[in-house]
């Protein structure tokens, strides 16, 4: 009898291990055989190569923008579906209320409504091969949404899956061009700073002093609220926002082969899947090897055998925050000019999972929308309106990015550039002709010499208006520089015809140690660039550690661990490795005097918000070294504090933390056991799906303003978890397009669990490894476990 038992429960436990892989292979992507795609006009062939990568071949460009559709979908419908509801404000629908605030943003920013009115002007006027393009690549998603298998992801969550349309390619854009401005989560900052401290404490932060541009309130406003209801809500975001980058053109004289060499790695907050999605087209009339949007038909960056473009962001200002006033006769007004005028209205209703729907009441000033409602802002603050150049302008982003891969020269290449309004974005450029160039692409605002675009701004005097844009030839480039390479890594560009472009710049510590390089006397190949790629020195921090070092009271110093870290820092070289000691107490030191400086002034929110703003990382630096600043002196306590006292009482209190997390044996205290990398799923959030979804954790060199450009947030417990940094590695050798051009991605190719390709470029990722970017046929097609056939 207990035999029978066993052997039924043994029969039973094959059937359910037999379903399970039936299961799991019903939802791989189909990666060789025959399907049946509507619409095609012949046949078409798709190799996918050893990493997953499709390689397409059509006689016709729509064909091969359907196959593209049809490939992206089966390999990232998910990631599409996450993507296309930010903008709209629909994510609530799906994951219930903890998205809730998103979508109050979104909604209130109007993106959708902006998309709706550049769909119509492109349906009317677009050039009707983009048309063709863009709409056979959403034939192509729509055909697998119909046919193909269905992601766990969508049975996970209870959701079907529904078709895709052109207002979903709009607002993918939208949403990612939001994700890339800063100035909503500082001026609200500089603007407490200023009315809690006054002009003074603005000169050593990297602020203009200038503060005409300010409207002070006779109430005192937590502004920093503001800007941390927005750093939670981008957060909290299920996507990947872009955030920094870095790239560099290397010119024919600079190189060991006489051709251009290009290098890009656009960093942007690392999630499984990651952002990017590879794939190569071969038609008779296009050819572009290039990196896909979740649910948008063109590459963004990429190259072919004669060109190639890369990105990074310009950093430039194109958001302004405004202080309305409501009139106080009729609610539906505002007051601008002491004229009254009409808030334009909108009702907005957000469906929430297993709940009620939400009403919002949007207002919206000619600045743009008010947003108090969106961050649940109390009743004493005066409305604040978001002024936004991307809502404020028309573009022509899908006619911009089919032009990426489209360029037939250098000319029109820097023409394309000249049409993207926002958001800011370095456009690099090579080729074959041995050009090489950067422009800094945006339309960027003129405002009066009396504004201080980083403070929240008088919306109801007129004074601080905008008052037009310039036009593209003010913009910063660099072509075929008389140095002999172009780069950008989010720092100030030159200015042109005296315009110094405001903006939220990143410190110079990644451009410095670019320029520091390729203006050494050496010519470069491939195998430098990669090692470049892969840099972890920074020429800055031990200019950090100098100014501590200096400050440090010896009176003060008593333990024999204190002695040690004094002389590892003494003797560090501003390296990164995994196994330096260094970097550990130098995070540590930058944490500590910071909040030794600021928790007494901005209070313990003010200090969260000052940490996540772009104005901390390029204030410190210069803040450490100047021993008159006002910022040392704590204004609570009778005694006047000093550089010595913050910094020597930071770095005591700064090793008993370390002594306590990693004990007190300094050589444990490595950085890569506090340093580390986990790509995160949107279900990864769920421990009991976590390991399964998620991709690491991997300790991980690097560090915020390195090359090799890991990042994370200072906190308070010592462990920096990476947020962001190189969404991929990738070289473009014009000596030999074809042969020794290189990529590598975080993650893999597929945002698909049970594809081998989920996670395979993973570790390589981490060890600083590269893969060739293959688009010889013959060699495609050895290394491709077949062909994907389609069929009309």
């Amino acid at each position: 009898m207990i035999k029978k038992i066993f052997l039924s429960l043994l029969a039973i436990a094959v059937v359910l291990v037999a379903y399970a892989y039936w299961y799991a292979g019903s939802l791989e992507p189909k990666y060789t055989g025959e399907i049946n795609l509507p619409d095609l006009s012949s046949e078409a062939e798709i190799y996918f190569d050893d990493y997953g990568i499709p390689h397409i071949y059509a006689e016709d460009e729509a064909d091969a923008y359907r196959a593209l559709g049809y490939a992206h979908a089966q390999d990232r419908l998910w990631q599409m579906e996450v993507v296309r509801r930010i903008a709209p404000g629909r994510l609530s629908e799906i994951f219930g209320s903890k998205l809730l605030k998103v979508d109050k943003l979104f909604r209130a920013l109007g993106v959708q409504q902006y998309s709706e009115q550049m769909l119509a002007e492109f349906e009317a006027n677009g050039d009707k091969k983009v048309k063709r393009a863009a709409s056979a690549y959403l034939d192509g998603v729509n055909a697998f949404v119909a046919n193909g298998a269905t992601p766990i992801e969508f049975s996970i969550v209870g959701l079907e899956k529904s078709p895709f349309s052109m207002i979903d390619v709009y607002n993918t854009m939208g949403y990612m061009s939001f994700s890339f401005a800063a100035a909503q989560k500082t001026e609200p900052l500089v603007t407490k700073i200023l009315q809690d401290l006054g002009e003074e404490y603005l000169k050593d932060l990297d602020v203009d002093p200038n503060t005409t541009g300010a409207l002070l309130h006779s109430t005192p406003l937590a502004t920093e609220e503001l800007a941390l209801q927005i750093d939670k809500i981008l957060t909290d975001l299920p996507a990947a926002p872009l955030i920094g980058s870095n790239s560099w053109v290397i010119g024919p004289e600079k190189t060991k082969s006489g051709k251009v060499i290009m290098a890009n790695d656009p960093h942007i907050a690392y999630s499984q899947p990651a952002v990017w999605y590879e794939a190569h087209i071969e038609t008779p009339e296009t050819s572009f090897y290039g990196y896909y949007l979740a649910g948008y038909p063109f590459a963004i960056i990429g190259h072919n055998r004669e060109y190639a473009t890369g990105l990074t962001m310009f950093e430039n200002d194109d958001i302004d925050l405004y202080w309305e006033k409501d009139n106080p006769d009729n609610p539906s007004q505002y007051i601008f000019q002491n004229e009254s005028r009409d808030y334009q209205l909108r009702k907005e209703h957000i469906v929430v999972k297993d709940s009620t729907v939400v009403e919002m009441d949007i207002k919206t000033t000619h600045h743009g929308p008010v947003i108090n409602e969106a961050l649940e802002l109390d009743e004493n603050w005066p409305p604040v309106s978001l002024f936004w150049v991307y809502t404020q302008k028309p573009g022509e982003i899908l006619e911009v990015t089919y032009g990426f891969s489209h360029t037939k020269s250098l000319a029109e290449a820097r023409e394309n550039t000249s049409k993207i309004h926002a958001p800011g974005l370095n456009v690099m450029y090579g080729d074959i002709d041995d050009n090489y160039a950067r422009w800094s692409s945006a339309h960027l605002l003129k405002r009066a010499d009396s504004v201080n675009s980083k403070l929240i701004l008088d919306g109801t005097s007129g004074q601080h208006e905008v008052q037009g844009y310039y036009d593209f030839s003010y913009n910063p480039k660099s072509e075929n520089a008389p140095w002999g390479y172009a780069y950008s890594a989010n720092n100030q560009a030159d200015t042109t015809n005296g315009v110094l472009v405001p903006g939220y710049y990143l410190p110079e510590d990644r451009a410095r140690r670019i320029k520091h390089l390729l203006d050494m006397d050496k010519k470069w190949d491939v195998e430098d660039t990669k090692e470049m790629m892969l840099d972890v020195t920074s020429n800055n921090s031990p200019e950090v550690v100098s100014s501590i070092l200096e400050a440090i009271d010896p009176k003060l110093i008593n333990s024999e661990n204190e002695e040690k870290a004094i002389q590892i820092l003494s003797k560090w070289d501003g390296t990164f490795e995994l196994k330096d000691i260094a970097p550990t107490i130098y995070n540590k030191l930058v944490y500590k005097i910071q909040e030794g400086i600021f928790v007494n002034k901005l209070g313990d929110a003010g200090f969260d918000a000052y940490m996540k703003t772009h104005l901390m990382k390029r204030s410190f630096q210069p803040l450490f070294a100047n021993d008159s600043s006002v910022w040392w002196d704590n204004p609570s306590t009778p005694e006047v504090e000093s550089r010595p006292y913050v910094v020597t009482t930071a770095f005591v209190d700064g090793l008993l933390e370390l002594e306590n997390q990693l004990g007190n044996d300094l050589s444990q205290w490595q950085w890569g056991k506090v340093h580390s990398l986990e790509n995160g799923h949107v279900l990864g959030a769920v421990d009991l799906l976590r390991k399964y979804f998620n991709v690491g954790p991997f300790p991980v060199p690097g560090n915020n303003e390195v090359i090799n450009n890991y990042i994370y947030k200072w906190t308070a417990n010592g462990e920096y978890k990476v947020t962001a940094g190189p969404s991929t590695r990738r070289i473009i050798d014009f000596a030999d397009v074809e042969g020794n051009s290189w990529s590598i991605l975080p993650t893999g190719n597929s945002g698909n669990i049970f594809s081998p390709h989920y996670n395979d470029q993973a570790e390589m990722y981490v060890n600083g490894e590269y893969r060739r970017q293959l688009m010889n046929k013959e060699e495609i097609m050895k290394v491709s476990g077949g062909v994907l056939w389609l069929k009309p």
